[in-house]
């Protein structure tokens, strides 16, 4: 290539590399930080022992070890971005050409890498695996002597194969493509029979060592959370090296044709491969897990949340501000379970719902809702997150023995080993019952245990949560919401009674004001805490009703009060 061709490859490949760091640090951070929390890297023989016994172990170490810097969204971004790169540089020195077209179709197994890690339970590990044979691919290509490549190469292959697991293929398929370009085909061709044989033998061998399916053997076992999963774009990704490495074309016209090709490419794939909506998903968890409560108020002030999972997160912020009982019908509401969702088994969902239990005061309930969520996360490891907030509801719970059990691994991770060893500290000492954070979460639990567990008695035991602990205002906020939610006036009449600031909160009016009209004929004998507003309101209201409005005309005026949800949302 000539020197503008190469000024043109350096800017393709610092403006790729530029945008799949930008896309992942702005665009798509919480997928990011999702992947962090679902996992605990410890340092140590052990773990790695553990990790790098089976095919591809050890690339799946080296990608937990990178995954724990997702702790840092940017950090991830970089790691991310530094993949692919790494891929495609890869890809173009094993092509050996230098030409326009090479070098353009060289992105192709990066964007498949990209598409990939858009994925929120595609492990990252999948790509250091690919790194890892491409690389070696690349070595032994490098190799002058003809006898040192024939023995490299095949014994190689069990080797890559235990490292990189089925993706190793891309080594076996790509490095007989470069040898039979140096030397001849007749020359190699014992050397790549043989590598093709322990190609085969491998899963094979590995079936009878191993207790995996040999289709998991052969697909990839570290390479997508769930087994049966297959890593398309890995495979992919490797398949199309070997493809790139036969290209012979170096008209300039044809590579800038395939250049606009790996454009449009990348900008459709990772549109269909981005997941926004649980991209929202994750942010609204991040923000619970870090108590970013404005944060969440404000981005539901720009979209408003309309699925269980957000709306519970929403509702978490509202009552941890304070702002719960006046401005909770400004937002869209779908009934209690958008207040306390129903357990559901996997590793997400019941996240934001233990982090209201926990706030309120219903230790066990939060304990068996992270425990039950680490226990479902699909490849069966460790979160870090769970870890931490597990030992957490023990120390509250005063098992302090169980605590350290989930502490300890803590202590041989990067980022939550300074949390875990003070806090081992503190225990050893007797000092950790005077910690703030769980002195004041024993004054809110159950004076006795909450094992009893019962989501559809969840009024009675909020009105017990607070009935023992006057102070626990949450607690009383999520009782008369759970009544207004599930729209049932009489029992949030009977809540009222526990009530005790002034003036009344609004959307509380709101409903007394229909709990009145179902037995009076008027506004006649009114207690005082109804304003003239709302009254005034509701009898503007309930004329818009008689007069047959419909949703949206009512929703104007209306949108934001009690009754619209009464009469327009949730159905019950």
């Amino acid at each position: 290539m000539n020197r503008r061709q190469n000024i043109v490859c350096l800017v393709a490949t610092a403006l790729f590399t530029a945008v799949a760091f930008l896309f992942f640090g702005l665009k798509y951070p919480y997928h990011i930080h999702y992947q962090e929390q679902l996992q605990m890297f410890q340092f140590g023989g052990d773990y790695f022992r553990e990790v790098a016994s089976v095919p591809g172990g050890i690339s799946d170490w080296c990608g937990r070890f990178l995954t724990q810097f997702f702790y840092y969204a940017w950090a991830g971004a970089a790691i991310c971005a530094l993949l692919m790169w790494l891929v495609q540089f890869l890809t173009w020195k094993l092509a050996g050409r230098d030409s326009l077209p090479v070098y353009a179709l060289s992105f192709i197994p990066a964007a498949f890498c990209w598409f990939h890690l858009c994925g929120e339970h595609s492990i990252p590990g999948a790509v250091t695996a690919l790194v890892i044979a491409l690389a070696a691919a690349l070595a032994v290509s490098r190799i002058r002597s003809r006898k040192a490549a024939s023995i490299l190469f095949p014994l190689l292959v069990p080797v890559l194969y235990h490292v990189c697991g089925g993706l190793a293929a891309v080594y076996l398929l790509t490095v007989p493509v470069i040898l039979c370009r140096r030397f001849s085909f007749k020359e190699m061709a014992p050397s790549i029979a043989i590598a093709l044989l322990l190609g085969v033998a491998s899963p094979l061998v590995a079936r009878h060592l191993f207790n995996y399916p040999l289709k998991r053997l052969i697909t990839g076992l570290h390479y997508n959370r769930y087994p049966h999963m297959v890593a398309v774009w890995m495979w992919l990704a490797a398949l199309s090296v070997p493809v790139i490495c036969l290209v012979k074309g170096a008209s300039r016209i044809l590579g800038w044709a395939c250049f606009a090709g790996v454009a449009i490419l990348c900008v459709a794939g990772v549109s269909l491969n981005s997941d926004m909506e649980k991209e929202e998903h994750m942010c609204y968890d991040f923000m619970v897990r870090y108590s970013m409560w404005n944060r969440i108020m404000m981005k539901a002030d720009r979209r408003n949340p309309d699925k269980p999972f957000t709306v519970c997160c929403l509702n978490l912020a509202l009552g941890q501000s304070g702002r719960m009982e006046q401005h909770q019908f400004d937002y869209f509401q779908n009934g209690p379970q958008g207040l306390l969702p129903d357990f559901m088994r996997d590793c997400t969902s019941p996240l934001p719902t233990a982090e209201a239990y926990w706030a309120l005061g219903m230790v066990n309930t939060a304990q068996r809702y992270y425990f039950e969520a680490q226990e479902a996360i699909p490849d069966f490891q460790k979160s870090a997150r769970c870890y931490k907030r597990l030992a957490e509801t023990n120390i509250v719970n005063e098992d302090l023995q169980v605590a350290r059990k989930y502490l300890i691994p803590l202590t041989r991770t990067l980022f939550y080993k300074g949390w875990a060893e003070k806090t081992l500290a503190a225990i050893d000492d007797g000092s950790i019952g005077s910690w703030p954070e769980y002195s004041k979460e024993k004054s809110l639990r159950f004076k006795e245990n909450d094992f009893l567990f019962s989501d559809k008695e969840m009024d009675s035991m909020l009105g017990k949560l607070y009935l023992e602990n006057r102070d626990n205002s949450l607690a009383l906020d999520y009782l008369i919401s759970y009544a207004l939610l599930g729209k049932d006036i009489p029992r949030f009449a009977e809540f009222l009674s526990l009530y005790e600031g002034t003036p009344l909160p609004k959307p509380y009016q709101e409903a007394f004001m229909l709990y009145w009209a179902s037995s009076h004929n008027g506004p006649e004998g009114l207690p005082g805490f109804i304003s003239k507003e709302v009254l005034d309101s509701f009898q503007a209201f309930v004329t818009g009703m008689q007069q047959g409005q419909d949703a949206e005309r009512m929703k104007g005026r209306f949108g934001k009060t009690y009754w619209y949800y009464y009469y327009f949302r949730f159905k019950s």
